[in-house]
C-alpha cells in the first residue's frame, strides 16, 4: 500500500495570517506554545520508533502527551487573556497575572522536558534521532521566549517575575545537551 501525504498547511494558513497582523489577539506566547507543542511532538515521534527497542519508553510517551495536552489550549488562551488586559483596565492587574502564570507554566514544562528527555536519550533509536534533537530545540527555543515574555512583562508592566533568572539558569545549563 502505498503512502500518502496529507497536506496540513492550508490548516495553518489563517493562524499565520492572523499571527503576522497588527493585532494583540495573538502573540509571543502563543507562539511559544505551539513551537513547545511541536517539539513535544518530535519528541513523541522519536518514541514511538523506538518503543520496539526500549518498552519501557511506554512510561514516557504517556508523561510526554499528558503535558502537550496541558500545554496545547495556551495557544489559544493566551490572546483572549492577552485582549482582557487591554479591554478590561479594571481588572488589567488580574489578567496580567493570569497571562504571566500561563508562561511560567510553559516555562516549567520545558524544564520537565529537559529532566525526562537526559534519561531517554540514548534509548532513541539512531534512525530518529534527529527528530528528538530537533524537538529538544523546539523546547529550547521555547523557553527562551517564555524568558523573553516575562522580561516584556517587567518592562512594559513592572511585573517583576523570579522566573526569569531561572529559566535562563535552565538554558545556559542545556546549551550543551
Amino acid at each position: 500500500m502505498p503512502l500518502k501525504m496529507k497536506e496540513y498547511r492550508f490548516d495553518f494558513k489563517d493562524y499565520l495570517n492572523d499571527l503576522a497582523k497588527k493585532t494583540p489577539q495573538l502573540g509571543g506566547g502563543s507562539s511559544v506554545s505551539l513551537v513547545f507543542c511541536l517539539g513535544i511532538s518530535l519528541i513523541e515521534k522519536s518514541l514511538n520508533f523506538s518503543l520496539d527497542k526500549e518498552k519501557r519508553l511506554k512510561r514516557y510517551l504517556f508523561i510526554f502527551k499528558k503535558i502537550k495536552r496541558e500545554v496545547f489550549p495556551y495557544i489559544d488562551l493566551d490572546g483572549k487573556l492577552f485582549l482582557k488586559v487591554l479591554k478590561e483596565k479594571e481588572r488589567r492587574k488580574f489578567f496580567l497575572e493570569k497571562s504571566q502564570n500561563l508562561i511560567i507554566k510553559i516555562g516549567k514544562n520545558c524544564q520537565k522536558v529537559f529532566l525526562l528527555a537526559k534519561k531517554i536519550e540514548s534509548k532513541i533509536k539512531k534512525s530518529i534521532i534527529s527528530d528528538f534533537y530537533i524537538g529538544l530545540s523546539f523546547i529550547k527555543v521555547s523557553l527562551k521566549g517564555c524568558v523573553l515574555n516575562l522580561e516584556a512583562n517587567k518592562r512594559l508592566f513592572g511585573l517583576t517575575c523570579r522566573y526569569i533568572n531561572i529559566f535562563k539558569d535552565y538554558l545556559r545549563k542545556w546549551e550543551e545537551f
